[in-house]
């Protein structure tokens, strides 16, 4: 039998409890989460407080994501 205890949750209060903790996520804890997500089976993310200035030389370049449509469309 493991350590952890099961509890159920209704899922809007899934969604609220979600959503106000993902402003207290760090980069990294944000990067996991999009990983979860169908879409990312390919990718890996780096999230920065601020996208950083790129030269079209740059490895990342042609890999930004700016909006939710970038996000659901690469």
């Amino acid at each position: 039998m493991g350590i952890k205890s099961t509890y159920v949750i209704d899922r809007e209060t899934a969604l609220t409890v979600i959503v106000s903790k993902v402003y207290e996520c760090t980069n990294e804890q944000l990067a996991s989460i999009l990983f979860d997500f169908e879409e990312s089976y390919f990718r890996n993310y780096i999230v920065y407080d601020e996208l950083p200035e790129m030269d079209k030389d740059e490895q990342y370049f042609d890999r930004v994501i700016r909006t939710v449509d970038d996000f659901n469309d690469i």
